[in-house]
């Protein structure tokens, strides 16, 4: 991170750039607001249901985006939230597909989403 500051020319941006990061956003912090979300469902008689949740493909590592996908998916799983994956195949997707060529799966994010991959024969 320290690196990524430094190339942040804005000392506001810079500011909250590192706040962000000094937060310790990691699962544990994820799934405490997710639990937060629960409880009030459940103290409110409202069923939650998180509609899009993912990772910009084009500004996060693979393994960062794989991990905060799995983190997410646990939580609100673990809480009985539904949730659906934004999106199928666009930047935040599932799988990368360019047009006129097939579609190749991202088995990182499969396997973020708790999902199998099966071998077609």
């Amino acid at each position: 991170m320290q690196e990524i500051l430094k190339q942040v020319p804005d000392a506001a941006n810079r500011y909250q750039l590192e706040s962000y990061w000094l937060d310790h956003w990691d699962a544990h912090r994820v799934h405490l607001l997710i639990d937060e979300a629960a409880a009030w469902g459940r103290e409110n008689h409202v069923p939650l249901n998180c509609n899009e949740f993912g990772v910009y493909r084009g500004l996060s590592d693979p393994a960062s985006r794989a991990n905060y996908i799995r983190d997410v998916r646990t939580a609100l799983e673990e809480d009985g939230i539904g949730w659906a994956m934004w999106d199928y195949r666009g930047g935040f997707g599932v799988v990368w597909k360019e047009d006129g060529q097939p579609a190749r799966v991202d088995e990182s994010v499969v396997r973020a989403l708790g999902w199998e991959m099966i071998e077609r024969s």
